[in-house]
């Protein structure tokens, strides 16, 4: 099988992320989205560990998309994020973005937002 498409069968939300419409001052959003494209058609994806990272920066993006408090929240968090010299920077930023989703969701379960009845 083609590897593109084998890279697209673990990502569903794909096309979604790719045609995502965002703001033209919105550079994070810009950047998100070509990380994402970058990381996963370079990744070897015959190692599970791989497999399992572009599954969950799919599932992350997806959330991004669709979740205006995690997208505000992924905004501000993506400004700390620090690169050593000599790491991989593709790899360490989609592992600081994959730890904010992690960390995003074990903070969501525990708060339970107030709605306003009108």
């Amino acid at each position: 099988m083609d590897k593109n498409r084998e890279v697209l069968r673990h990502c569903p939300h794909f096309y979604t992320i790719i045609n995502f419409e965002y703001y033209s001052d919105d550079l994070i959003s810009e950047k998100l989205i070509d990380i994402y494209q970058k990381f996963i058609f370079s990744v070897d994806i015959t190692r599970s560990e791989n497999v399992t990272k572009i599954e969950k920066l799919d599932k992350m993006l997806y959330k991004y998309i669709n979740d205006y408090c995690f997208r505000e929240q992924v905004k501000t968090d993506m400004l700390n994020i620090r690169v050593k010299r000599g790491e991989n920077v593709l790899d360490t930023i989609v592992n600081a973005i994959i730890s904010f989703f992690d960390s995003y969701e074990k903070f969501c379960t525990r708060k339970v937002p107030m709605t306003r009845w009108i």
